[in-house]
């Protein structure tokens, strides 16, 4: 599925790229590349996490959901198959895939523009850096929230393999295989795959007596790199995915009017919840209006027994490569990246929820995408000041083709959403580093950004009841100067953006930093596209714009076995982009919500108290409010959103980690982990209805494992979500329709994985 899972990751607060010190009773040194180059982590004046390969095996961590779960402040939106990040309350919530998230993804450096384009890429992972706040100097278009890197392991000069092999309790076999070494005195290859088979979902269909949600997916990467004496390098790395997994079914919750006219006012309220409902979700020619429904649903108690009528299945392929040329020149280093991907996704679902044919939506996208970065780095080893310069391109072609039929005796429809839409990006950045002092640095930078998106296409929806072969009519947009323009005829905006950085980094002793900035990010404009019902929701989306402060700390004490950090920030957003529920449009809208603010904090802590014991925890704390006045149009009348608090958006998180490693004599080690973490309540929708609030919840994962201290074999038993709770990860409003959809998170799972390299 086009999530962002089945990674072989490690976690922790502070995790490692290249250890300098593997000392049991200190903190290792961890380096990163965060400003494409080489740094330690703790020398880095950015907010950020880093994970590397060897600590993610120790702990089992095969999921970047477990990655966000463990970083303060950060967590994995869910929907239409896809998982997003959000930091800091920063990310993806709109239903449309054509739009941008606040949260970059990067694969070796290359951006992953769509959430969907990831989850077949993720393996054979060396490491992974979470950075926090935006990163608008070197990293670009959106990354208002942030950027997370992902780095693959790349082919070696010596000769190596290795393979691993897991089954669990829900029948999933996983096997995550590589081979490496030398192919001539200048040529290196390095072939990596990895496949998963679940045999039975999580969840239950007690219509189609079936199981669900099982996860197929296969994937294999290819590279070659080639290196010569005079300081040039040549990476050629191509990859291909196949997905043809079974997506989480929902729980329908919410319910419509009777007279089918929009918003129940119970649910409205919050009140309806389940098999209670005295107004009638998923109305069918087969029940009438006020009909009791409660046998037709299981209600809460288990939230794994569905009953949709419709599988949710998907048929997605992806396919890309990247060549990577680098130079070393007398002082500098001249890189060049060129990226293409391309990926197919065919899926349906059953969005009703409901053992009738109420609601069904099949998705069929087509896209590619063409990026090419070249930069100058000098040599930061000599120099009071240093720079990256740089150039980047970025060409997107998406074809998309939305089919939503529903059979509804109030308002029968058959709306398809057919378009495509076409962006070209172009970007100059410089990042300039000088030494003021000894112990002074100042950071600056400044990214010069412009883009046009083009549009054609449109909704079309055919009137009345079981209107399947009904007359079609496209919905208008709103042009870039407000000027009603029939979508066949095609939707352009361009926009300009310049985004700048500005910090000092003070290093009074060795082992402590302290770093403030002020920094500028935005997200591409667009339109909100699938399956609007009217003119007002096509109108074009401004990019949105965020200028960010911070201040913070890094300190590694008591004889380095303790490591402390923290920061505080605060956003200010121009032209944020929320999804809201329109009344009459059968699926969610974006629009521009003005003014954001956003407050927080966070605390991240490491400790090895003695040999062979490490402790990490992090505290984050956010505080958001829209402060426009926003007003939503509902069936039962106006909802105000203003000082509302933005979707997925928890007011506290806390994260810990426990490792001990235990030596046995004879050449083993017994190791035991686990890791936890806490999410306070949280709103999934912007209206902050009862509704749409879900509690507070624990996650508490563990491992137990054994292997040699020639890490040359390792198995492991373990379990995740060890207390098996209950907690939704996804929600989706669908107030033309007055009903309300939920989607939970993994239950309880355990098994076994062995790990063997030669």
């Amino acid at each position: 599925m086009n999530r962002l899972i089945n990674i072989t990751l490690i976690i922790s607060i502070s995790s490692v790229t290249l250890p300098v010190l593997s000392n049991d009773s200190e903190i290792e040194v961890i380096e990163v590349r965060a400003q494409k180059r080489v740094q330690p982590l703790q020398k880095v004046g950015i907010t950020m996490a880093a994970f590397g390969e060897e600590q993610l095996k120790e702990l089992g961590v095969t999921d970047v959901v477990n990655v966000a779960a463990n970083v303060s402040n950060v967590q994995v939106n869910y929907g239409l198959g896809n998982n997003f990040f959000n930091i800091r309350g920063l990310g993806l919530n709109e239903f449309t895939s054509n739009l941008d998230a606040p949260v970059a993804v990067h694969v070796d450096e290359v951006y992953m523009s769509k959430g969907f384009m990831t989850g077949m890429t993720l393996f054979d992972i060396e490491h992974v850096e979470v950075l926090k706040g935006p990163q608008g100097d070197l990293f670009g278009r959106n990354t208002t929230g942030g950027a997370v890197n992902f780095f693959t392991n790349k082919p070696t000069s010596y000769f190596e393999a290795g393979v691993s092999v897991g089954y669990d309790n829900y029948d999933t076999l996983t096997t995550e295989n590589f081979i490496s070494g030398p192919l001539s005195d200048n040529l290196s290859g390095r072939l990596s795959m990895y496949i998963t088979e679940q045999g039975e979902g999580y969840y239950y269909n007690t219509n189609r007596q079936d199981d669900e949600g099982a996860v197929k997916e296969k994937a294999v990467r290819g590279q070659l790199l080639w290196e010569n004496d005079d300081g040039t390098s040549a990476l050629l790395s191509m990859h291909y995915g196949k997905d043809k997994s079974e997506l989480h079914p929902y729980e329908g919750v919410g319910n419509t009017l009777p007279d089918g006219s929009g918003f129940c006012p119970a649910y409205l309220d919050g009140t309806v919840q389940g098999d209670n409902a005295n107004c009638l979700r998923g109305l069918d020619l087969i029940f009438n209006p006020g009909q009791d429904i409660s046998q037709y649903y299981p209600g809460e108690s288990d939230p794994y027994i569905t009953q949709n009528n419709l599988s949710f299945t998907v048929d997605n392929e992806s396919i890309g490569g990247l060549v990577r040329i680098e130079h070393q020149l007398d002082n500098a280093t001249l890189s060049s990246i060129t990226a293409y991907e391309q990926f197919s996704q065919d899926q349906r679902e059953d969005s009703d929820g409901s053992p009738v044919t109420s609601v069904e939506v099949y998705w069929f996208t087509e896209f590619k995408q063409f990026t090419q970065e070249i930069r100058l780095s000098s040599d930061f080893d000599h120099n009071n000041w240093n720079y990256i310069v740089g150039l980047f391109y970025e060409h997107d072609d998406f074809d998309n083709a939305d089919y939503l039929t529903a059979y509804l005796p109030f308002n029968g429809l058959n709306n398809y959403s057919k378009y495509n839409q076409k962006v070209d990006a172009v970007a100059a950045f410089a990042h300039i580093e000088n030494e003021l002092t000894e112990d002074l640095r100042l950071i600056s930078g400044v990214r010069y950004s412009w883009e046009q998106t083009s549009l054609t296409g449109g909704t079309y929806k055919g009137e009345g009841l079981k209107s399947i072969g009904g007359e079609e009519q496209p919905v208008t947009i709103t042009g870039v100067a407000s000027t009603a323009a029939n979508l066949s005829d095609g939707g352009q905006r361009t926009d300009e953006n310049v985004t700048f950085k500005a910090g000092l980094e003070w290093s009074p002793q060795e082992d402590v930093l302290y770093y403030g900035s002020i920094s500028t990010g935005f997200r591409s404009g667009g339109y909100s596209v699938a399956f609007a019902a009217t003119q007002d929701e096509l109108t074009s989306l401004e990019p949105e714009e965020i200028t960010a402060y911070e201040i913070g700390f890094k300190s590694t004490l008591a004889d380095r076995s303790l490591q402390f950090n923290g920061s505080i920030f605060r956003y200010d957003f121009q032209n944020g982009h929320i999804d809201v529920d329109a009344p009459n449009s059968p699926v969610p809208i974006t629009i521009n919500a003005a003014e954001i603010e956003t407050i927080g904090a966070e605390i991240d802590l490491q400790w090895v108290p003695i040999d062979g014991l490490k402790l990490s925890s992090g505290v984050g704390w956010v505080d958001a409010e829209l402060k426009s006045e926003l007003t939503l149009q509902t069936g039962i009348g106006e909802v105000q959103l203003q000082g509302n608090r933005p979707a997925f958006n928890p007011k506290y998180t806390y994260n810990g980690q426990a490792r001990y490693v235990w030596e046995l004599h004879d050449g083993y080690d017994l190791i035991f982990a686990s890791d936890w973490s806490w999410r306070d309540e949280q709103y999934l929708e912007v209206n902050n209805q009862p509704s749409n609030l879900i509690d507070d919840y624990w996650i508490v994962n563990a491992r137990i494992a054994l292997e040699s201290t020639e890490n040359d074999w390792r198995i492991s038993l373990w379990g995740k979500n060890i207390t098996d709770t209950q907690y939704v990860t996804y929600l989706n409003d669908l107030p033309a329709f007055g009903w309300l959809l939920r989607g939970y998170g993994a239950p309880s799972t355990y098994g076994a994985t062995f790990e063997m390299k030669f």
